[in-house]
């Protein structure tokens, strides 16, 4: 993955998944909650990304794996062009709606 120039911001995060949360989570009770969870997973993964590869979470790497995401949580297969980072985040959150699940 070539290096980025296009960090995104927690601001940003948060927005992006906002616009995404009734088709990610619907409209539970809870989905705030769980967004909350999700983008502070996100920034740490962001963040562990960058000091440990030095390598970007961008704008569109997030959207990238929320639209695979989506597309998962509607039984589709994962789309082949997806890098390995936007793979681990869209399995960090997975991990985390299913824990989020089981209570």
């Amino acid at each position: 993955m070539a290096q980025k120039d296009s960090k995104i911001s927690e601001e940003q995060l948060r927005l992006l998944v906002e616009a995404m949360q009734d088709t990610v989570l619907g409209e539970s009770r809870g989905a705030s909650h769980v967004l909350n969870v999700l983008v502070q997973e996100t920034i740490k993964f962001r963040d562990k990304l960058k000091e440990e590869t030095g390598e970007i979470l961008t704008v569109a790497d997030t959207q990238a794996a929320l639209s695979a995401l989506e597309g998962r949580l509607k039984d589709e297969p994962f789309p082949r062009e997806l890098s390995s980072e936007q793979k681990t985040l869209i399995q960090i959150w997975m991990d985390r709606l299913t824990l989020f699940d089981g209570h």
